[in-house]
């Protein structure tokens, strides 16, 4: 048991980390490897990538690469982190510590830090929402959830369990904080 958690451990890290390297030359960036028509861009000499693998016929170098876009570039401008990151939007923190989807219904745990001077008022139905990919809203079960509204004292935390239900199993579950009506948005991504 030990032996097989060594080497996912192992490979774990090789897929995240990976190994930096230079490009030594101009090069395309290529999609499939079985079409090298399929352009996606070009990288120039110098260029930094993180190498994590080689393709079925180790004649390509599956990589990953850094880069910035401009917001107005993009479809969706969001960006959403996943369980055990904290966000801060306005005066508040929230962490998203576990989650759970059983049919339609899907439990989160998240952790409400006040980083203000004063109290804040929390509610979980208008400080979170959850949405799945199709855009259908979850209802938040309030006899279900366990501290789903509550007062934050400044530097104090408030842990709530909460339940939502949708109408179908959802897919591509993403869930929202808002710390204020009007204030910043954050985004989590749930993993189902």
């Amino acid at each position: 048991m030990k032996t097989v958690i060594i080497i996912t451990w192992v490979t774990l890290c090789v897929s995240v980390c990976g190994q930096i390297t230079q490009t030594i030359k101009k090069a395309d960036i290529i999609a499939d490897p079985s079409d090298p028509k399929s352009v996606l861009g070009r990288l120039y000499p110098g260029t930094e990538i993180r190498k994590i693998g080689k393709d079925a016929s180790g004649e390509f170098i599956k990589a990953t690469l850094d880069f910035y876009l401009p917001l107005e570039t993009l479809k969706e401008g969001r960006v959403a982190k996943k369980i055990g990151e904290w966000q801060t939007a306005d005066n508040a923190r929230v962490k998203l510590l576990q989650v759970s989807k059983q049919g339609n219904t899907v439990e989160v745990s998240v952790i409400i830090e006040n980083r203000d001077k004063n109290d804040m008022d929390v509610s979980a139905l208008l400080l979170f929402k959850m949405v799945d990919g199709q855009g259908n809203i979850g209802n938040l079960e309030f006899l279900e959830s366990k501290n789903s509204v509550g007062i934050v004292k400044p530097s104090q935390r408030l842990r709530s369990d909460l339940v939502y239900r949708f109408m179908e199993p959802p897919d591509n579950v993403e869930l929202s904080f808002q710390s204020k009506l009007g204030g910043d948005q954050v985004f989590f991504l749930l993993g189902f």
